[in-house]
């Protein structure tokens, strides 16, 4: 009885201990990060004196918000990224709704080719919708850059969606007939609610990407649509000036600190949205 309580107790360390070097391993890069950016010079410093802050100093962000320009680019991104929220939304949640009505064959059919699209990696979409832009004059616009990420975001979108509308009961959709129920108010006031959480976990999830999304625009921005990504490009510097390091980690602070404080506001529909999904009701 003693030995199996001591293995038990034994795992239970083990476990805790193995957590708590995963913890300190993910916990490193982001904390190096910080401390990078509230020293002067963040190149050679060790990392016992990056982290004891031996050289405090905020210029960084002064240097990041100033020379860096942060406010043009954060507005890029906040209005690109809220634009394909939207019309991702818009397009793919009736369209789940609508597969989901369908007989099981070609749903999966249609699902999987949706879903397929997904798999193309993003450098081979890039050159083709860079000449079709110039082609139809979207080159360097916000308008295009919105789109090619609409083009990563709706295959995405559907086929997680699919999966949440599959959980809403048949029976609370036939109560909501036999009530006289019209096809949208039978969407809108009956299946809607039940994927609310889901539906709103997608929608930070799909804002996330775009917000760190970078190889589009780089090919596809011009100077008057480039995100926060392209952004701190401008402080690599070249072979004479070389990269100011503090002053990109005070920059990569600035565009990850929105994120994390949005996730953590919306954690419980993150959460909620992502099981919602996992059983079918």
């Amino acid at each position: 009885m003693n030995r199996a309580r001591l293995r038990k107790r034994t795992a239970f360390w083990l476990i805790h201990l193995g957590l708590l070097v995963w913890l300190v391993i993910a916990l490193t890069p982001p904390v190096m990060l910080l401390a990078a950016s509230l020293n002067r010079t963040a190149l050679f410093r060790s990392p016992v004196d990056l982290l004891l802050l031996r050289d405090f100093s905020l210029e960084n962000f002064g240097a990041a918000f100033v020379a860096g320009d942060f406010w043009f680019f954060f507005t890029n991104s906040l209005i690109i990224s809220t634009a394909a929220v939207v019309i991702t939304l818009v397009v793919c949640v009736p369209l789940a709704y609508g597969l989901n009505k369908i007989g099981d064959r070609q749903r999966n059919a249609v699902s999987f080719g949706v879903l397929a699209m997904r798999f193309i990696p993003y450098v081979v979409l890039a050159l083709p919708m860079f000449l079709i832009f110039v082609q139809i004059g979207l080159t360097g616009s916000r308008v295009g850059l919105v789109l090619a990420h609409l083009a990563i975001h709706i295959p995405f979108a559907t086929w997680m969606l699919v999966g949440f509308f599959a959980t809403v009961p048949r029976e609370l959709e036939e109560a909501g007939i036999v009530d006289g129920c019209s096809p949208w108010r039978l969407f809108w006031n009956v299946s809607l609610p039940v994927v609310r959480s889901g539906v709103i976990a997608l929608a930070i999830l799909v804002f996330i990407i775009s917000w760190n999304e970078y190889l589009f625009a780089l090919f596809l921005a011009g100077a008057g649509a480039q995100p926060l990504t392209v952004g701190i490009t401008r402080f690599l510097g070249g072979a004479e000036i070389g990269a100011q390091y503090g002053v990109i980690a005070a920059y990569a602070v600035l565009i990850v600190a929105p994120v994390i404080f949005f996730a953590l506001a919306a954690n419980r529909y993150i959460v909620s949205g992502m099981t919602a999904g996992a059983v079918k009701g």
